[in-house]
């Protein structure tokens, strides 16, 4: 489990700065919850209810206790362990949150402590992002907004064409860059670099050197109305 990251506090700087999306009063879907930041700051803005999911036991468990230390209400929060391609979906929510993995994956990342799972998204780190997509109808009520940290060594313009071609206003609320995290992966860096050289090449990842940027897009889904038309 990792403790938050400079790509996941970037979402909350994102809406720092724009006030036009609010949590109150709204029911939040925290996909890949981790320690539970995302649950955390939901209810400290007033979320009527806030479904947290994560693969990984341990941040469900993470989560729940980092509300409770913060004095929030535990019975606005319902956490799951559940593999987001199985989540079962009784009503769609309000707004969907999510940091996905990034980085794209190789058997020596694996190093038995799980980690990889929090940092590696397949073998082009686009995995949780295709689910996601794949999903975001049945996850995401008519009129609700989905709330993605986008890094760039996963194709940003694969995924917004996908979302506007699908009926979502898309737009970025924030850019901000940072350093290719490698401290975990320090004795397999030029292992990342090369299979990152390959997706640059195609168009699929942008970086410059080891500076990589996180966009924080909002999708917001048409309502009924404007899905018929």
């Amino acid at each position: 489990m990792l403790f938050p990251t400079d790509v996941g506090l970037s979402l909350l700087t994102a809406l720092t700065n724009d006030t036009s999306i609010a949590f109150h009063g709204r029911r939040v879907l925290d996909v890949g919850c981790g320690s539970g930041l995302y649950t955390v700051a939901a209810l400290h803005d007033g979320a009527l209810h806030v479904t947290a999911t994560d693969i990984n036991p341990a941040c469900a468990e993470a989560t729940l206790h980092n509300v409770i230390r913060n004095g929030l209400d535990e019975s606005a929060v319902t956490t799951t362990v559940a593999d987001l391609s199985h989540l079962d979906v009784d009503q769609p929510w309000d707004l969907v949150v999510c940091n996905p993995p990034h980085f794209p994956g190789d058997p020596a990342y694996a190093a038995g402590d799980g980690i990889e799972a929090a940092l590696v998204g397949g073998r082009d780190g686009r995995a949780l992002y295709d689910v996601l997509l794949e999903r975001l109808d049945d996850l995401l009520a008519p009129g609700g907004t989905l709330l993605l940290t986008h890094s760039s060594l996963t194709d940003v313009q694969r995924t917004t064409k996908h979302l506007t071609q699908r009926g979502y206003q898309v737009r970025t609320l924030q850019i901000v860059e940072l350093d290719i995290p490698l401290r975990r992966y320090a004795a397999q860096r030029d292992l990342l670099l090369a299979r990152l050289y390959p997706l640059r090449t195609l168009g699929r990842a942008a970086f410059r050197g080891l500076r990589f940027e996180v966009h924080t897009l909002a999708a917001t889904r048409g309502s009924t109305s404007e899905e018929s038309r």
